[in-house]
């Protein structure tokens, strides 16, 4: 298998996720026995200097290669609604992935008390208008989302793409968490499926379960696993474009 993560947080010591090497070692390990070759470490925009990302995700990926753990690392960033006005474009451009031109950020869709469908909606915007696309981060987590279906339908048409979360699907968020994202994926507004992983075991890689759930629920092998393969790695390599530029 080929899968492919652009969702998870893998580097060390610098937010909810692992908090040694040791820790995101053995994160990694479980990717690879997951099926994945490729991760983006996406840590939260707000716990770490976004220009040292490239830097330390190069020193997690020289202890994957000591350690013998066969997974490539590339820099990211997970950016909530509220860090877009205080990262300069350059910042952005460090974790933005994607070719020139088609360069695209992952934004978190907001959880629980932490913002509104509004806010996203003004700085997916903001992204959009600096020369940015925009790839949303678990939506079927956002009850705001949830509970406005057109929200999600205004992101779509404005040039947004939706990745959902392997532990949505398999109920670790609850019930209606499952049914928001199945519904996502199996009506095509959802492209890419990412383990949005922080913890081993508790929190880690869950793409397989996650295509045994779409298996089970009618969809072809070959459909699921482009979710978790073919079409995160189209994004890094091929990237998107967003629907609004500033004029020149």
């Amino acid at each position: 298998m080929d899968r492919v993560e652009l969702h998870f947080h893998l580097l060390p010591d610098v937010d909810d996720g692992p908090h040694d090497i040791q820790v995101a070692l053995a994160l990694a390990r479980e990717a690879v026995r997951d099926g994945t070759r490729l991760v983006t470490c996406t840590p939260h925009a707000a716990h770490v200097d976004v220009a040292e990302v490239p830097a330390r995700v190069c020193e997690l990926q020289a202890a994957l290669l000591r350690a013998g753990i066969d997974l490539e690392v590339r820099p990211g960033a997970e950016l909530a609604w509220h860090d877009v006005p205080a990262l300069s474009g350059a910042e952005l451009e460090t974790v933005a992935q994607g070719p020139p031109g088609r360069r695209w950020l992952l934004l978190e869709a907001p959880l629980p008390s932490t913002g509104t469908p509004e806010a996203l909606a003004s700085s997916a915007h903001a992204l959009r208008e600096r020369g940015f696309a925009v790839l949303i981060g678990h939506p079927e987590r956002s009850p705001g989302l949830v509970r406005d279906p057109g929200a999600v339908d205004a992101l779509l048409a404005a040039g947004d793409r939706l990745q959902v979360n392997a532990s949505s699907l398999t109920g670790y968020h609850g019930a209606a968490a499952r049914a928001a994202a199945l519904h996502l994926v199996t009506t095509g507004r959802a492209e890419v499926i990412a383990s949005d992983a922080h913890q081993p075991r508790a929190r880690a890689p869950r793409l397989s379960d996650a295509v045994a759930v779409l298996r089970c629920e009618g969809m072809p092998a070959a459909q699921a696993e482009t979710l978790v393969g073919a079409a995160p790695r189209a994004l890094l390599e091929d990237g998107f474009a967003p629907r609004r530029r500033l004029a020149a």
